[in-house]
C-alpha cells in the first residue's frame, strides 16, 4: 500500500465496538472466524477470474463476539481501479484507500473494514512476506485476509499472530434464503 493509504488503513477505528453475536445462544455452537455471503465470494472470484494479474480490495461487514470469540460477518467488498498490478504483485496507490472508504460509507453505511482480499493467479493460496506486511496494517484481532487463486479454483481466509506467522481460519459461506 502507498504510504498515505497506510495511515488511513491503520488508523481506521470501528464505528462501533465489537458487537454481541446476533444469534440465539446454543451451548454446543461452533463459531467460525468468518461468515461471508455467497454472492460476495462469487463476485470477488468472478472479478479475480476476469483479471490475468493480481488484484486487491477490502472486505466490509461487522465484527461480533460470541462467548469471548471474535468473528466477522462479511457483507460486501470494495475494489479500486487505482492499483499497480503484475502477475505476482499488486498494491493500491495513493488515494485508493480513501476512495474505498468513501464507497464503504455510501454503499455499506454502519459497516467497518473487516479485512482485505487479493488474488494469486496460479500461485496457490498463502500469504507472502509482502502480504504479511500488508496484514500488519489491519491490526484488529478480527481482521482477515482472503486470498483467491482463480486458476486453481482455491480460496482461503487468513489471520496473522503476534509473531507475524499466518494461519488459515475457518469460514462459513452463507446462502441467501429463497
Amino acid at each position: 500500500m502507498a504510504s498515505e493509504d497506510k495511515k488511513e488503513a491503520k488508523g481506521e477505528e470501528a464505528k462501533e465496538p465489537v458487537k454481541d453475536a446476533p444469534v440465539e445462544e446454543k451451548k454446543d455452537m461452533y463459531v467460525h472466524d468468518v461468515y461471508v455471503q455467497k454472492h460476495i465470494l462469487d463476485e470477488i472470484e468472478t472479478r479475480c477470474k476476469n483479471n490475468k494479474y493480481e488484484i486487491i480490495g477490502m472486505l466490509v461487514g461487522n465484527a461480533y463476539k460470541h462467548r469471548g470469540k471474535e468473528y466477522v460477518m462479511i457483507t460486501g467488498f470494495l475494489f479500486s481501479e487505482q492499483i499497480e498490478t503484475s502477475p505476482i504483485f499488486t498494491q493500491v496507490i495513493d488515494g485508493a484507500v480513501g476512495e474505498m472508504s468513501a464507497k464503504r460509507d455510501k454503499e455499506y453505511p454502519g459497516s467497518i473494514i473487516t479485512g482485505w482480499w487479493h488474488s494469486h493467479p496460479n500461485l496457490g493460496v498463502f500469504l507472502s512476506s509482502v502480504d504479511i506486511k500488508t496484514m500488519e496494517m489491519f491490526n484488529k484481532g478480527f481482521h482477515v485476509a482472503l486470498v483467491v487463486d482463480p486458476i486453481r479454483g482455491e480460496r482461503a481466509f487468513f489471520k496473522i499472530d503476534d509473531e507475524k506467522h499466518y494461519h488459515y481460519v475457518s469460514y462459513a459461506v452463507l446462502r441467501e434464503k429463497k
